[in-house]
């Protein structure tokens, strides 16, 4: 845990940059830096493959929006993702895993598939996070409110031994967490490029938005934690990640994370390439994202009550018809009127997030859903196809990773 005198004093004094994300064309990658003075103590790199994917107009993983940004009035198309439980068909290469808090017992070699990496620990998570409404204008430009972003909780590992040595058991967590949005999400997403948006093509996408998680203990009786904030969290529905940082008191914390492209086999991903189109995975997405957590943010002065108290709202998750209390902030750069510090106990501690899960096509313009092409099929054949959807997608579609 990072709640030392020297980071409270740091924390007071540092107002920090957070690390930009450059093009290296030597390595052909993406390369987040990251320094010890913004992330606790923590440094090193986060490497992105793109996989020389771009969307619309040619945006690509430094863009969040395309022209002028998101129309309300020019809607293509609106969607919605379910999280599926893991098939443990991931490409990415085996992890060993400690247990969490007394970092006991070691999982060795243990399948990603559905996972969350957090420091040295592992996380499964569960069925049934949604992203709803998520709204696509016609040029690709996405807008999800924040009030449709409901995750689930993580409170065990589900562990499976990729050489099929060790017995799969299910481990369940000392630390959880309970992730929520905290601000709209934008980004673009290349449906717009395709002339069906529920077609057997190659669509990807990406979305920015800060996440708060709450941090639970538990030893019988779950009790609160503390609150991390996490600013710029970027989703990706394609590429590859490599995440290499090292903590100021030395642990490693090295991951990898291939997404597998949209409506393709995850049995033929590799490395740099993303899948194989595959009729029975139609409609399966899958999405990624890595960062580390900084040393602290600054939070608007009215993410407050008047006694000084945190202001809270209520979400509801549609799925689970589940309410929670989560603290309604909205962070803010430094010098904002009134502006507050928020201290990350988890400072320098990194994360990788692996999000799949089935997609579901809830409405296309009649007029057409692009800019760039025509809308096929008819528009009026999509109220037979989407009624189906659902019901032949789960009785077909094999279920594959999970979204995180």
């Amino acid at each position: 845990m990072k709640r030392t005198l020297t980071l409270l004093a740091a924390a007071l004094c540092v107002s920090p940059t957070f690390a930009a994300t450059d093009w290296d064309a030597d390595l052909g990658v993406w390369v987040t830096t990251i320094d010890a003075a913004t992330y606790g103590g923590s440094s090193g790199t986060i490497k992105f493959n793109d996989w020389g994917y771009t969307g619309p107009t040619g945006v690509g993983a430094g863009d969040f929006q395309v022209g002028a940004g998101f129309n309300a009035g020019n809607i293509g198309q609106i969607q919605h993702v379910v999280t599926q439980n893991p098939d443990y068909a991931t490409s990415d290469p085996g992890h060993t895993v400690l247990g969490d808090l007394m970092n006991a017992p070691t999982y060795a070699n243990a399948n990603m598939d559905g996972g969350v990496n957090f420091f040295q620990w592992a996380y499964t998570t569960p069925y049934g996070g949604t992203f709803s409404n998520m709204q696509i204008d016609k040029a690709g430009n996405y807008h999800i409110a924040k009030t449709d972003m409901s995750f689930k909780g993580y409170d065990s590992f589900e562990y499976r031994d990729t050489t099929g040595t060790n017995l799969t058991q299910t481990r369940d967590s000392y630390i959880n967490f309970k992730p929520y949005t905290i601000s709209d999400a934008k980004g673009w997403c290349g449906s717009v490029l395709t002339q069906d948006p529920n077609g057997l093509a190659q669509m990807a996408g990406q979305v920015t938005f800060d996440f708060a998680f709450d941090v639970y203990f538990d030893f019988g009786t779950e009790s609160f934690s503390s609150t991390q904030l996490v600013p710029g969290f970027v989703m990706r529905s394609y590429g590859d990640y490599e995440l290499n940082v090292t903590t100021s008191g030395g642990g490693l914390q090295h991951y990898y994370g291939s997404a597998v492209g949209n409506n393709t086999n995850p049995e033929s991903v590799v490395q740099g390439v993303g899948g194989t189109l595959d009729p029975d995975y139609q409609n399966r997405v899958s999405f990624l994202g890595a960062g580390v957590l900084p040393l602290g943010v600054w939070v608007s002065a009215d993410s407050f009550n008047a006694d000084g108290s945190k202001k809270m709202r209520t979400d509801f998750n549609p799925t689970t018809g589940e309410s929670r209390q989560v603290w309604d902030v909205t962070i803010v750069a430094e010098g904002a009127a009134g502006a507050v510090w928020h201290l990350n106990a988890y400072a320098g501690y990194a994360y990788m997030l692996r999000a799949d899960g089935m997609r579901i096509l809830d409405y296309v313009n009649p007029t057409g859903h692009s800019d760039y092409v025509a809308t096929v099929p008819e528009p009026e054949t999509y109220g037979m196809m989407l009624a189906g959807l659902g019901v032949v997608g789960a009785m077909t579609a094999r279920r594959r990773r999970q979204m995180a």
